[in-house]
């Protein structure tokens, strides 16, 4: 559980690409979900999707969210790999939902990600980061999949 902070951390469900594994034309698919298990007030909750861990490259980011108890989160992203190497490139699409307010709302937002380098060479762990706006024990929330594909 991400809980009582306001410093953005990766879900402790991650997956770490071994170094050299990724070539041009590999895809990668991500799938994820979670819930916001305990809110408290107008606290908001920010989820973002990364490759390369926190200092990496964010593939999907949610806005800042009112989250209230029980509101869920998921997405999923395509990632493909366009070169290879140190100076390697990917593009990805992706699309991200998030659960709002009144119980059975949904708000649906795609992405896309242009040409952005990526260091191919090096081992790249793939997470989900969350951030409160506000530290207290009352904000919790949880990632509770995370699958990985690589074709």
């Amino acid at each position: 559980a991400h809980t009582n902070t306001v410093t953005e951390a990766l879900f402790d469900k991650q997956y770490s690409i071994p170094a050299d594994t990724l070539k041009a034309g590999t895809v990668i698919k991500v799938r994820f979900c979670g819930i916001a298990t305990a809110t408290d007030s107008t606290d908001t909750l920010t989820i973002k999707l990364y490759i390369g861990g926190l200092s990496g490259t964010a593939l999907l980011t949610s806005s800042a969210t009112n989250a209230t108890d029980n509101d869920i989160f998921e997405g999923e992203c395509l990632i493909q790999i366009r070169t290879a190497g140190a100076s390697g490139t990917l593009v990805a699409t992706g699309g991200f939902t998030k659960v709002e307010a009144a119980s059975g709302t949904a708000t649906r937002v795609s992405t896309l990600v242009a040409s952005t380098a990526i260091d191919t060479t090096a081992a790249q762990v793939i997470g989900v980061g969350a951030d409160w706006s506000v530290a207290t024990t009352s904000n919790s929330c949880r990632l509770d999949i995370m699958v990985v594909e690589i074709y």
